[in-house]
């Protein structure tokens, strides 16, 4: 079994303790409207997520998947990243908002925007769709900052595909992202991004999945460390008639969990999902993917 070894750079992260909810909350005035499509969504307008998978890790390594309570409220800017993220499942809630003197900052070469509330206890991660190319979805994860003392929660909201528009047979290649939260075996804790290919064939429907080129970061603007430990293969399958996936996933150092998903657009134009996945010894991770076909 392989293990990860981290070098520390306590100079990246400034405050260590700290809970896994934000206490701030989002000052725009602007009305919320329901997503249908990022190409529909307007610039500064929040726009609001229901009946997304989940996954919530418990700091004993205990998971619980949810197929359908991840909900969101998301705020674009000029730039694609997100100015304002409000993120739930039943287990708990993540607030970051520039307007309240949060932090949220293009991270992982663009591919995420990372967040850091303004008391610094909590820090998030949320895949930008255009760096993706997503039209449908987003998803991210949270955790504690620093020294990993409370749960961690990942999401996948979209606009989920109708059930209908699966097919029975053929195959599709999706390929996208993932973004996650990890605690490694001190208890400390980073945000994580990485390469995603999802393979599902119809005829029996699975999905094969597997994340590359992991690396993670203690906050925003903190360097990038390369973690191919981290990397997961996993398979997932739904029931026909049905759009909800469920599944296992491991790491290459050995963390293993449960996996949960959906096809989203309307005519499943993109796939997405959580998972959450531990061992002892080694840490624990939970995070969010999603890939375009």
């Amino acid at each position: 079994m392989k293990k990860l070894t981290i070098l520390f750079f306590p100079v990246i992260l400034v405050a260590c303790a700290g809970g896994s909810t934000s206490t701030s909350t989002t000052s725009s005035s602007a009305a919320t409207t329901p997503f249908t499509s990022w190409s529909s969504t307007t610039v500064g307008t929040p726009v609001s997520f229901s009946s997304g998978p989940s996954s919530t890790l418990a700091v004993d390594g205990t998971s619980v998947q949810g197929a359908s309570d991840a909900a969101a409220t998301l705020t674009l800017n000029s730039s694609n990243n997100f100015s304002a993220i409000n993120a739930s499942n039943t287990a708990g809630s993540v607030s970051f908002s520039t307007a309240n003197g949060d932090t949220l900052q293009s991270g992982f070469n663009g591919n995420a925007t990372v967040a850091l509330n303004k008391s610094q206890t909590t820090v998030g991660a949320f895949a930008n769709p255009s760096a993706y190319g997503f039209e449908y979805q987003t998803f991210g994860a949270w955790g504690a900052y620093g020294n990993a003392t409370t749960p961690a929660y990942a999401v996948s909201v979209g606009n989920p595909s109708p059930a209908s528009a699966i097919p029975a047979v053929g195959s599709l290649t999706f390929t996208g992202g993932s973004a996650g939260y990890y605690v490694d075996p001190s208890k400390f804790g980073y945000v994580t991004n990485a390469v995603m290919v999802a393979v599902v064939t119809f005829d029996n429907r699975t999905v094969a999945f597997n994340t590359t080129n992991t690396t993670i970061a203690g906050g925003p603007g903190a360097s990038l460390l390369s973690a191919p430990a981290l990397n997961m293969t996993g398979n997932l399958s739904y029931a026909a008639g049905t759009n909800a996936m469920t599944g296992t996933a491991t790491t290459t150092n050995g963390m293993s969990g449960n996996m949960n998903g959906k096809f989203y657009g309307p005519g499943l134009n993109e796939i997405g999902g959580t998972y959450a996945v531990t061992g002892s010894g080694i840490g624990s991770m939970v995070g969010g993917f999603g890939g375009k076909r």
